[in-house]
């Protein structure tokens, strides 16, 4: 059973008591005035509770009207998001809900308490009326133009606009506010993110309370669109419009205190004609775990290098007495011979080879472009693995465990069977050594995983994607692959997503770029 599915059956009961209470509130005629109170209540409490976790400092408070209707705009960051605004704002709040959360234990129940509005997803006319009739009405009603948090639902954060670093904002928010003659106030909230990420909530995979994170919301002066009332309006004039909104929103947050802090508008990497590609296999692998890359580089003209690192390509014997540092020590000469026949390299490294690929990151930002982890062995699945270095003299070697989910792709696999013990003892503190110095990565980074991966715990990508100082940084999900994820049952969608962050560097000179113009018109 899936984690998310384990809390929702523990919240069953309270759900069950919530739906229960609030039936009878509406049955004895006072469910209104009990949602002023539980509101009233909760914001108050939510107010304390977040000054003195979170340091919460509210700015513009004085640009939200104090009467009439009015729709509060604010980016999406976390699931703390709504309290926040709800004990920041001066005002009582109302908000608009995608209907999918009506589906949800526990929140289903305080949504209809906060009188707030479910809406479907991709056009819902009944409830748009209704809500313009409720701001018409006099309701602050906040909706977030995003329409979800980058990072949930299938929605990755790399796919803000760089101009904002938000997410395309949806047209319903200029819609709904000249429809009703209302004005927009954009609100930007900023750490939320930080203190309670969507890998902790709704995703849990990373199991952890919410952060004692600052907090800042700034309320921006209102956005009066009363001049287009009546008129024909385009899809493309509610684009500008709504891309108007969400510029002003990203101006009043801070982005540095993001979960992954960004600079905005986000910078396009510099490119090189003279660009080559450094492969690192991982611990007991044929180069074959990663040699289905290379046709790809061969395809695009990118000069690479692919060594094999001490102790590996022959028999795991030849693993005993190797350390971490030897690995290090075959990489980065690697790296030096390459750079005889290119300018800057791309270093794409799976399992250790990621460890490794990391700190040359570390110590070269002079030559290395961007980073590739495949299934960085940062942490183990195996909570035993930390014992290896009490085990290792007891035990010499121990067995590979299984790195494929498709069983037919295993056949074909040459890595070592066994493995000594006390080499593994050097990764293991290996991978706690660049663990420790994440923040010394500054070049740009993907890093892709499998949540299926039996070897190294997902867990390890959120840690590199969260820790490492890179401005430019990107996480990619697989939901089939084994550990072995370039030979796997995705190879070919990792060697496509490797091959993209590669080509984002890869400067074509100006004679192939017109032999693929000719290629094209012919």
């Amino acid at each position: 059973m899936q984690r998310e599915q384990v809390v929702n059956s523990a919240l069953m009961p309270i759900d069950w008591a919530l739906g229960k209470s609030i039936e009878g509130l509406e049955r004895a005629g006072v469910l209104e005035r009990a949602s002023d109170l539980v509101y009233n209540g909760l914001a108050a409490a939510m107010r304390t509770q977040f000054k003195l976790a979170n340091e919460l400092t509210v700015c513009g408070a004085e640009n939200v009207p104090t009467q009439g209707g009015v729709l509060l705009a604010p980016n999406h960051q976390s699931w703390l998001d709504v309290q926040v605004i709800g004990a920041a704002s001066p005002r009582r709040l109302h908000f608009i809900a995608k209907s999918e959360l009506g589906q949800w234990p526990v929140l289903r129940h305080l949504i209809k308490l906060s009188e707030s509005v479910f809406v479907k997803r991709g056009g819902d006319n009944d409830a748009l009326a209704q809500i313009a009739d409720a701001l018409r009405n006099g309701w602050a009603l906040v909706i977030f133009p995003e329409g979800t948090i980058p990072g949930e639902e299938n929605v990755p954060r790399r796919a803000v606009d760089p101009r904002t670093g938000l997410l395309p904002g949806h047209t319903g928010v200029v819609r709904l506010a000249i429809e009703a003659g209302v004005p927009i106030v954009p609100v930007g909230l900023s750490g939320t993110g930080r203190a309670f990420p969507p890998e902790a909530y709704p995703r849990l995979e990373m199991l952890r309370m919410p952060a004692s994170t600052p907090i800042r919301i700034r309320f921006g002066e209102p956005i009066y669109l009363d001049e287009y009332r009546g008129r024909d309006l385009s899809r493309g004039d509610y684009r500008a419009l709504t891309d108007d909104v969400m510029h002003k929103i990203s101006a009043l947050v801070d982005h540095r205190a993001n979960y992954a802090p960004i600079e905005v508008p986000i910078p396009e990497p510099p490119k090189h004609e003279r660009l080559g590609v450094l492969v690192l296999h991982g611990f007991t692998s044929d180069v074959a775990t990663v040699d289905g890359l290379l046709p790809h580089l061969e395809a695009a003209g990118i000069p690479y290098a692919r060594p094999v690192l001490r102790g590996h390509g022959t028999h795991y014997q030849d693993l005993c007495g190797v350390t971490a540092a030897d690995w290090y020590i075959d990489a980065e000469y690697a790296l030096i011979d390459l750079l005889n026949r290119c300018d800057r390299v791309v270093v794409v490294g799976l399992s250790m080879g990621g460890l490794v690929a990391l700190e040359l990151a570390m110590r070269h930002p002079e030559w290395i472009s961007g980073v590739v982890t495949v299934a960085a062995a940062l942490k183990f699945a195996d909570p035993l693995a930390r014992l290896t270095g009490l085990i290792s003299p007891l035990v010499k070697y121990w067995p590979s465990p299984e790195s494929f989910n498709d069983k037919s792709l295993a056949t074909a696999c040459k890595n070592y069977s066994k493995f000594p013990t006390k080499t593994f003892a050097s990764l293991y503190g290996y991978a706690q050594h660049i663990a420790a110095r994440l923040r010394e990565v500054h070049v740009p980074i993907r890093v892709l995983q499998s949540k299926k991966d039996q070897i190294v715990a997902p867990e390890a990508a959120n840690i590199i994607y969260q820790h490492v100082s890179s401005p430019l940084r990107e996480i990619y999900w697989y939901e089939q692959s084994g550990h072995e994820m370039m030979q796997d049952l995705e190879a070919d969608k990792v060697f496509a997503d490797i091959m993209d962050f590669v080509e984002r560097f890869h400067a074509r000179p100006a004679a192939d770029e017109a032999n693929v113009t000719l290629t094209a018109a012919s």
